[in-house]
């Protein structure tokens, strides 16, 4: 429900009513905004208040949003501060804090344009898999990994799925609205036998943890040491800990737990995989790498036409595919000399044959 806010409340204060606010009254389903976009704001809050929290709105001034971004660029990219500070700034608004000195002097940090993500080979996927199947502390990584990579479905994605979002006997996976990305990355996604098992094993792990019912969570929030809560999603740093030593382990240390997705979408553009059949399988997919999977998935083609021409059915000459001259079929029933008298004698049968023809035509016309 909406509650006003006032320039002279600490941020702690105001950030706290401007959540509240997302909801019709506390403990409501219906919302003003998603659950997606609540759930960003309080990460997003959460960061700013380790700079603000106890500052009054009208006390926040262009040099302290500078001092933010000087301090967090340390451990943070340029669009993440500029999406937590654009939340200080609407609460700010909101409040009347923001005046024309801070619109005057507030500058943005550059927007960076990502990297294309980072897809592991094959053999750095199957390193990483047995490395991570090889010790029972790691197990929790491993049927994780092996379920995003046969799925294609996003950190969030994973993290949102309840237990009924499985359907063992359809062997299908339900990406809800509440945790894809957009209404785009809403789907059913058919698993294969590899996806059933890991499932399976997750299932196994969320009912050791407290989790039976199935509106629980697939992976429950640690909120203590051995102690979950069914009702809460893990956390982005849930399996931080497991997932740092796997892939140090594995001498892969670059990836990320998201590079699971771009993993699994590579593998399905070099098998050829029609465009198509990929964004039903992973949802929305930016233009950008859809030219990336595109490409991907036309020079594994281009290597399997490669390959049939290279098998020895053609060769190119003069620019033309013409067939290779055959070799010469020689009949391994008689040596060459036997064959050649038989031709011999079917050709004096012939002319045998002929003469007598005529010698009769002639005897009945006399």
């Amino acid at each position: 429900m909406y509650e006003p806010l006032d320039l002279t409340m600490t941020f702690d204060e105001a950030a706290e009513k401007c959540i509240n606010s997302g909801t019709m009254s506390p403990g409501s389903r219906a919302r003003y905004i998603s659950e997606r976009t609540l759930n960003d704001l309080q990460q997003y809050i959460r960061a700013l208040k380790r700079k603000f929290a106890s500052v009054p709105l009208n006390k926040i001034h262009i040099g302290l949003l500078r001092e933010y971004q000087r301090e967090r660029s340390q451990t943070c990219g340029a669009n993440k501060i500029n999406q937590e500070l654009g939340t200080l700034l609407r609460i700010m608004k909101r409040a009347r804090a923001w005046t024309e000195n801070h619109q005057d002097c507030y500058e943005p940090l550059q927007r960076e344009e990502p990297d294309l993500p980072r897809a592991m080979s094959p053999e750095e996927q199957k390193r990483f898999l047995d490395v991570a199947s090889s010790r029972e502390e790691w197990n929790f990584v491993y049927f994780y990994a092996l379920l995003a990579m046969a799925t294609s479905a996003s950190n969030c994605e994973m993290r949102g799925l309840h237990i009924g979002d499985v359907n063992l006997y359809s062997k299908v996976l339900t990406i809800r609205r509440e945790h894809a990305k957009n209404r785009y990355r809403i789907r059913t996604i058919p698993m294969h036998d590899e996806a059933v098992w890991a499932v399976n094993r997750l299932m196994e792990r969320a009912q050791s943890l407290g989790a039976i019912s199935p509106n629980h969570y697939l992976m429950p929030f640690r909120s203590a040491p051995n102690l979950f809560d069914p009702n809460r999603p893990m956390s982005n740093s849930g399996m931080r800990k497991q997932w740092e030593a796997v892939r140090q382990a594995a001498d892969i240390p670059w990836l990320r737990i998201h590079d699971l997705r771009h993993t699994a979408i590579t593998r399905m553009a070099e098998a050829g995989v029609p465009i198509p059949v990929m964004l039903s399988m992973a949802g929305h997919i930016s233009t950008r790498m859809q030219q990336h999977y595109t490409s991907i998935s036309q020079f594994a083609k281009r290597r399997a036409v490669e390959a049939a021409f290279d098998s020895g059915n053609y060769m190119v000459s003069a620019g033309k595919l013409v067939a290779p001259e055959q070799p010469l079929m020689v009949h391994k029933s008689a040596p060459p000399a036997k064959r050649k008298l038989r031709r011999r004698s079917r050709q004096s049968a012939v002319k045998s044959h002929t003469r007598m023809t005529r010698m009769r035509t002639e005897e009945h016309g006399l």
